[in-house]
C-alpha cells in the first residue's frame, strides 16, 4: 500500500466511527484499497486511491440523498485542499489578516460517551512556519499517535499559548442538567467553554487582532458570550475555520484532550467506549448498564443525549 494511502487511511477510519459508521472489511484494489461500511440499515463503500498524476483521492458508492452518502461526503470535503503533493491546489483565501489572534475548537460534542473539550490557542503570525513544520492541520486529517505526537510539541515549544476546559462525563451531566433546569442547552455550554477559555488567554491585559472561533451553531452563541462581556473585541464565527492554524492547533489539542480521558476511561472499565451517537453506541451502553449498573453511566456518557432514554428502554422491556 503506497504511504500516502496509508496516511489517509489512518485519518479517515477515526471519521468514520465519530460518524457512527462501522467498517465491514478493508480490501486492496487496483491502485489502492476499498473499505465496505454500514450504518445501521445503510451500506456504502469508500475507495481511497493514488497516483503520481493526482495524488490521493477518494471515491464514495452509495445511495443518492442517504445520510451515509451525506457524511461520507463531508469526510471527504474535510481533505479538501490536502490531496496530492505533485499537483497541489491553490489554498483556499486566509479567513482574515490579523497578526496576533486566538483560534478556538471543541471536540466531544456529538459523542455520546466521554468528555466535551474546548481549547484556545493564542498565536502571531511569525509562528506560523514553526507549526507548519511540526504538521499542525485540521484534526479531521490526523490520526490519533499524529495528534498526540503534535499536541505534545505544542505544548513543549508553546508554553502559555494554550488554555482548554475538559468537563468529564460527571461535571458535564451535573451542568447540564442546572442548564435545563434554566431552559439553556449544549450550545450555551459550549459558548461559555469559548468564551472562558478565550479570557483565561487574555488575563494580563493581553491584545490581540481578533478571536476565530470554528462555529457550532447557527445562532453564534459562542460570539454573542465574549462580546457581551467586552465589546470591543473582534470575534468571527466561521463554519470549517481549521482551516486557520490558530484554529487547527486548537483543534488538535481539543482531541488530544478527548483522547486522554477517553483512554483513561477504557483503563478503568477495561472496555473500549466507540465514537458517536449511533445505535453501536446504544449497544455499548446496554453492555456496560449490563456490566456495571446504570448508576455508572453517568461517569461515563453524556445522560442528556438521546442514547440515555433509547438504553433505559430496551432495559425495561
Amino acid at each position: 500500500m503506497h504511504p500516502q494511502i496509508q496516511e489517509r487511511l489512518a485519518a479517515t477510519l477515526p471519521l468514520l466511527a465519530e460518524k457512527g459508521i462501522d467498517t465491514l472489511s478493508q480490501e486492496p484494489i487496483d491502485y489502492g484499497i476499498q473499505l465496505r461500511l454500514k450504518r445501521d440499515t445503510e451500506k456504502a463503500s469508500l475507495n481511497i486511491y493514488y497516483s503520481t498524476r493526482k495524488g490521493v483521492s477518494m471515491v464514495i458508492g452509495a445511495a443518492k440523498n442517504s445520510r451515509i452518502k451525506t457524511d461520507l461526503e463531508h469526510i471527504k470535503g474535510s481533505f479538501g485542499y490536502l490531496t496530492s503533493a505533485a499537483t497541489p491546489l491553490p489554498p483556499l483565501p486566509p479567513i482574515h489578516n490579523w497578526n496576533k489572534w486566538i483560534g478556538s475548537d471543541e471536540c466531544g460534542k456529538g459523542d455520546y460517551f466521554g468528555p466535551l473539550v474546548v481549547c484556545a490557542f493564542l498565536m502571531e503570525r511569525e509562528m506560523m512556519p514553526q507549526l507548519e513544520k511540526i504538521g499542525v492541520r485540521d484534526s479531521k486529517q490526523l490520526s490519533d499517535s499524529q495528534i498526540v505526537t503534535i499536541s505534545k510539541r505544542l505544548y513543549q515549544e508553546f508554553p502559555g499559548q494554550m488554555d482548554g476546559i475538559i468537563l468529564k462525563p460527571q461535571r458535564f451531566n451535573e451542568i447540564t442538567q442546572n442548564m435545563r433546569q434554566q431552559k439553556r442547552n449544549l450550545n450555551d455550554l459550549l459558548a461559555w467553554q469559548h468564551s472562558s477559555v478565550v479570557f483565561n488567554l487574555l488575563k494580563g491585559g493581553k491584545k490581540v487582532d481578533g478571536i476565530l472561533i470554528d462555529q457550532f451553531s447557527k445562532g453564534q452563541k459562542a460570539r454573542e458570550a465574549i462580546l457581551t462581556r467586552q465589546s470591543n473585541l473582534k470575534v468571527l464565527e466561521r463554519t470549517k475555520a481549521e482551516r486557520d492554524p490558530a484554529v487547527a492547533a486548537a483543534s488538535i489539542l481539543a482531541r488530544y484532550q478527548f483522547l486522554k480521558v477517553m483512554e483513561e476511561m477504557g483503563k478503568r472499565y477495561k472496555t473500549t467506549f466507540p465514537l458517536g451517537a449511533t445505535s453501536r453506541v446504544d449497544k455499548a451502553a446496554r453492555e456496560f448498564v449490563a456490566k456495571f449498573g446504570e448508576d455508572k453511566l453517568p461517569e461515563v456518557a453524556k445522560i442528556s443525549f438521546k442514547n440515555t432514554e433509547r438504553v433505559a428502554s430496551s432495559a425495561r422491556r
